[in-house]
């Protein structure tokens, strides 16, 4: 007669945080459970496995008992924040799956401090134009892990970069992620933001010697061919009007204040609480790329 035992949900987004065992890891494991039974509890958050995917399917093929430890967290991420945070603190993995994980739980516990906008008196539009919740928040996680919060933004568009080219690329991500190509951090960045076609250039010009630098980054894209390039006659280009070097930034500054109100109005009129997470999620992509832009802008304009 088979043990009943529980069924349980796998979330892929919570499963796809774990960097995957080895085969000996994994043969190891399933003999320590065989043998020694299910020593440590598999937990959930509502029914989702949140720690324990391979301890449960060895437990399911073996038919062997397991204990069910139900953690008290408020929002699926909440979760990802304790996963990301307990897979650091007590499993060895290289450091730049150890900086993807941190950056992902910064923008688990950056999406948490969205939600609590609105419902709460937690935090109210006038307070967060004074002191940006995102500036806590990665306070916060830099002393969780000893390191500075600017360390933890850095990580943070590491870990954009990486889900970026995960996208397209999830083998050579994965690569990344254990280190079996060298890539600086910065070189990360910028490659995710090429064109799908220079990506894939690079990745297969540097597959054999398992490194990309920058003489690589800047490489791609120099053998265009300019016989496609449309032909300018001089005559044309002293008919063509003077640029304005003011006009985009003009432009802008009088296109900013209404994404002001929009985002005022957004704010005051909803109810966070009820927006599904694919919006939410969507929305804070949006705003960090505003802020980067907009930070990257002003700093210029500053310098000169």
């Amino acid at each position: 007669m088979k043990t009943k035992l529980p069924l349980l949900k796998i979330d892929p987004d919570f499963q796809n945080l774990i960097p995957p065992l080895s085969s000996e890891e994994y043969e190891q494991l399933e003999l320590s459970v065989v043998v020694e039974g299910c020593r440590e509890p598999i937990k959930v958050w509502r029914d989702y496995i949140i720690d324990g995917h391979n301890r449960y399917k060895i437990c399911h093929e073996y038919e062997i008992a397991f204990q069910i430890e139900a953690l008290e967290l408020r929002s699926k991420e909440d979760a990802i924040s304790w996963i990301c945070g307990n897979l650091i603190n007590h499993r060895e993995m290289p450091e730049n799956y150890r900086r993807y994980l941190i950056g992902r739980k910064y923008i688990a516990e950056k999406t948490v401090g969205v939600m609590n906008i609105t419902g709460t008196n937690q935090y109210t539009i006038d307070s967060l134009e004074r002191k940006p919740h995102s500036g806590k928040t990665a306070s916060k996680v830099g002393e969780e892990f000893h390191i500075s919060h600017s360390t933890v933004n850095k990580y943070l568009q590491y870990t954009k970069a990486l889900d970026r080219l995960k996208a397209e690329f999830p083998d050579f991500t994965r690569n990344i992620l254990f280190e079996e190509i060298k890539i600086s951090q910065d070189n990360i960045i910028e490659l995710s933001k090429m064109p799908k076609a220079e990506i894939s250039h690079i990745i297969s010009s540097t597959a054999e010697r398992k490194k990309i630098t920058s003489a690589d980054m800047q490489s791609t894209g120099k053998n265009t061919d300019t016989s496609l390039l449309p032909v300018i006659s001089h005559s044309s280009i002293k008919d063509m009007p003077s640029f304005d070097p003011d006009v985009y930034v003009s432009s802008l500054t009088l296109t900013i204040p209404s994404w002001i109100n929009s985002i005022k109005r957004a704010a005051q009129n909803s109810d966070i609480k009820l927006v599904s997470l694919k919006a939410r999620v969507e929305l804070i992509q949006a705003l960090e790329n505003l802020i980067d832009l907009s930070t990257m802008i002003k700093n210029v304009l500053e310098a000169e």
